[in-house]
This record gives structure tokens, C-alpha cells and sequence, in this order.
């Protein structure tokens, strides 16, 4: 008898199971939990129990990356405002410079094709100590246990007593030198990638994203240490999920107080659908770029969360900080003129 019972419980788990997965609500967990239940006609069990989780309450003990920044676009000129508040205007071929997930006050620039950075700054983020002889225009960059030595306008470089050669030689530009970036990179253990977008129209997704929008591309470094803890991506998409549900609720609640005889049914309908499919469409540098309702920013390694914005001049992205009534305006572009709170 216990046999059959045994059997018959079997039996009841693989009809039901896939009732109950199949209908999931929100999929997958995070470092400190996230809201998942499955039902199945009209019953609803929940299989993780819920924690608010954006961001997260206890921060990583990891380097902490800032890619806030706010561009105005005019037809001749760029102003970037930078994480610091600080403020420069570059002309229309502006390259942003990015390492290790933060927008850097200093930009890039192009020479035959090859992207360059400043001296100071890619050696100095990454780890090495730069030293420069004014008398010889040598550059002798030391990290550990090794030491490059590069001089002004020649292609020799010397690596630990090795020479080799440089796709471009180091330059002087208004007043400060720069360096092959995917050389230095390399030399110093990092990742260098261009990134000029590459969206997909078939799939919806971005192969190469830009962090900083409006311009021609990226320079993106990144010196990533493998033992990091990082978020999966299944996990980031739950998260963002589950805070623009929370985020829909509050600004549905407003706004239906607020216009008491409108009826919003439509685009209340429309907006729940692009949360109820929010995905991933792409990566850059430490961060997830997940479509919801609005666009987010999501930091892979300390599960901060930021958001992205534009308008016919400008581009944006924010901190999300969830009690700021800013975010409501994440919902304006579903009105299209029409009174919203």
C-alpha cells in the first residue's frame, strides 16, 4: 500500500509541477532573495519568501563603479557632466573613456584607427604607477613586478628588458600624453573592447552597448578579479522585475488619485505587459542593460541599480534610489501628452 501511495504522489508532482513552473510569476532568486511564486488555476504557492532587494541592503565588498552622467547634444559639440559634478564640452567626435565601470572625467581620442587614453589616468586605474622624464620624453610605467618603457612618437616598447612594437607610438596631445589603450590594457591585465552599439533588430538586443549614448562609441577597459561574486543574469532580470512592479503600484496609486475620472486602463495594460516581460538586452563593462518598462542599468557584482533616459537632447543615467518621486517620470513616455501624476 505505502508503495502505491509512493507512486501515486509521483504521479500527482509531474502532472502539477509543470502547472506550477509554467506559471511563474517572477523567476529566479537573488543575494538576498526576491519575490517567486507559481500558480496554478487558482492556487498560488510561494516558492521563495519576499525581500525588497534593490539595491542591495549590504553593499559587496567590492570596488564600487559610477556610471552616473547627464549629456546635452547640440549640432557642433558635446557637454558631458561626470559622476564628480564636474562639468567639459568636447566636439562631436567626444570617444567617452570608461574603466571598470566608471565614466572618467578624461575622454579618449583616435590616431590611425587606434584608440589612446591619457598616461595617468589608464595607468593609475589600473593598478601601475607611471613616471615620465621630461628630459628624454620617456614614459616607464611600473605595476608589481613589471616595468614598460615607452618614449614619445617611436614604436619601441620595452617589457621587463623585451622590446616589441606599438601599433602607434605614445603621443603629446593639448598638453597631456596618451597611450595605446589595448596595449596598456593588456600589459596591465585588463579587458579593452569599442563598443558602438550593435543592435540587433532580430533579437532585440544590443551585442556591443554603449554606456555613454550620442556619440560615435565607447572606450571601455576592464579589470575584473574572477574570485568576484558576480549576480546572474537570471537573477538581475527578477530583481529589476520585481522593483518595477513595486514602482508601477505606487505611481498607479498617484495617479489614479490624481485624476479620479480618467480612466488609464489601456496604458496600465501596456505598461504591466513590459514588466511582466522584462529580459535582457545587453552588457557593458560590469553591468546588465535590462529592458522593463523603462530602461535599467544593473551592476552584476554589487547589485546596484540605476536607470537610463533620453530625450531629443540629451542622455542620462541615474541612481535609482527607490523613495525618489523622480521615477515616476520613468512612466511619462506611455501618456504622450495626456495628464498623468
Amino acid at each position: 500500500m505505502k508503495r502505491i501511495q509512493i507512486i501515486v504522489l509521483i504521479l500527482m508532482a509531474t502532472f502539477l509541477m509543470p502547472l506550477y513552473i509554467g506559471n511563474a510569476r517572477t523567476l529566479g532568486t537573488s543575494p538576498r532573495g526576491v519575490v517567486r511564486t507559481a500558480s496554478a488555476r487558482n492556487l498560488t504557492i510561494p516558492l521563495l519568501a519576499i525581500t525588497d532587494v534593490y539595491p542591495l541592503a549590504e553593499p559587496l565588498n567590492l570596488p564600487v563603479a559610477n556610471p552616473v552622467h547627464h549629456i546635452e547634444l547640440t549640432a557642433t559639440s558635446i557637454q558631458i557632466t561626470y559622476p564628480d559634478g564636474t562639468s567639459s564640452e568636447h566636439g562631436r567626435d567626444y570617444i567617452p573613456l570608461i574603466i571598470n565601470g566608471n565614466v572618467m572625467n578624461e575622454s579618449a581620442i583616435m590616431i590611425n584607427n587606434q584608440t589612446l587614453a591619457p598616461l595617468r589616468t589608464i595607468t593609475e586605474t589600473l593598478g601601475g604607477t607611471a613616471y615620465w622624464n621630461p628630459d628624454t620624453q620617456s614614459i616607464t610605467i611600473i605595476k608589481d613586478d613589471d616595468e614598460i618603457n615607452m618614449t614619445i612618437g617611436s614604436d619601441i616598447v620595452t617589457i621587463n628588458g623585451n622590446q616589441s612594437t606599438l601599433d602607434v607610438p605614445p603621443t603629446a596631445y593639448n598638453g597631456s600624453t596618451f597611450l595605446p589603450i589595448r596595449f596598456v590594457a593588456d600589459a596591465l591585465g585588463a579587458n579593452v573592447s569599442f563598443n558602438t552599439g550593435g543592435y540587433d533588430p532580430t533579437t532585440m538586443t544590443f551585442s556591443s552597448y554603449m554606456l555613454v549614448q550620442g556619440v560615435s562609441g565607447n572606450a571601455v577597459i576592464d579589470q575584473i578579479d574572477p574570485a568576484w561574486s558576480m549576480i546572474s543574469e537570471f537573477q538581475a532580470e527578477s530583481i529589476i522585475m520585481s522593483m518595477s512592479r513595486d514602482l508601477f503600484n505606487q505611481f498607479r496609486d498617484r495617479n489614479n488619485a490624481a485624476n479620479p475620472y480618467r480612466n488609464f486602463t489601456a496604458v496600465y495594460n501596456f505598461i504591466e505587459y513590459s514588466i511582466e516581460n522584462t529580459r535582457l538586452i545587453g552588457s557593458v563593462s560590469r553591468y546588465y542593460v535590462i529592458e522593463s518598462f523603462a530602461l535599467f542599468l544593473f551592476d552584476k557584482y554589487t547589485g546596484i541599480v540605476y536607470t537610463i533616459g533620453n530625450d531629443r537632447t540629451s542622455n542620462w543615467i541615474r541612481l535609482f534610489e527607490s523613495n525618489n518621486p523622480q521615477n515616476y517620470e520613468l512612466f511619462s513616455k506611455f501618456f504622450h501628452g495626456q495628464d498623468m501624476q
